[in-house]
């Protein structure tokens, strides 16, 4: 009865040491000024996030894969600001946000209008892209997905190495232009079936419950 009670336990850990490592967060940089503005910030704009896929592939890439993985961190940017926007009107609809988050649509259609092209929203200044866009904050993130096995169908992380995906998010003021909040994530395969777009999705959930505006 003793060694099924240690076993039970032993699985039990091992079970917890799993899900803790699948996602791993880095200590947030807070603004010692976030209180002030945040009392002041009542809409939100997610902007396109800046992806990029890393694997052998990209070492020595030709013309042809070039474009094809232009293309593919192209939706993955707009894939991930719209997660991001849904995952984020959930946790509203919950009643843990006391904000609005302007949908992900008419940030994208304003941009498009004003000429801002989704490859340059890095380099924008992103207090002006917030008042462009009629809000009080922005939020925009850099995403970077590690496949280092690949075939010609498709792209699946090594359960093994450093596969996975990794997010660093951003909260900047319209008000300054200061950079309010900061956070690092990290989402690792748990199984050899996850897929990139699989981990980013998990990896997006946890962030929208971990931005700094939770009431509850």
């Amino acid at each position: 009865m003793r060694t099924r009670h240690i076993n039970k336990n032993l699985v039990t850990l091992l079970i917890l040491g799993i899900l803790l490592s699948g996602c791993s967060a880095q200590r947030d940089f807070l603004s010692d000024n976030f209180s002030k503005a945040k009392a002041t910030h009542q809409r939100i704009a997610i902007l396109p996030f800046d992806v990029q896929f890393e694997n052998p592939v990209n070492r020595n890439p030709d013309t042809r894969t070039q474009r094809f993985f232009s293309q593919q961190e192209r939706e993955a940017s707009l894939d991930t600001q719209k997660e991001l926007f849904a995952y984020a009107a959930k946790q509203v609809e919950k009643g843990r946000y006391e904000l609005a988050f302007q949908d992900f649509t008419k940030t994208n259609s304003i941009l498009a209008s004003s000429g801002i092209r989704l490859e340059d929203i890095g380099k924008h200044d992103k207090a002006q892209l917030a008042r462009i866009l009629g809000v009080d904050a922005v939020i925009w993130g850099q995403l970077q997905v590690v496949i280092s096995r690949q075939n010609r169908y498709s792209m699946m992380p090594s359960y093994m190495g450093n596969d996975g995906v990794e997010a660093n998010v951003n909260l900047y003021d319209a008000a300054t232009g200061e950079l309010l909040w900061k956070t690092n994530m990290k989402q690792r395969p748990n199984n050899r079936m996850d897929t990139p777009h699989h981990l980013t999705s998990q990896l997006i959930a946890q962030v929208a419950k971990h931005l700094p505006y939770r009431t509850k």
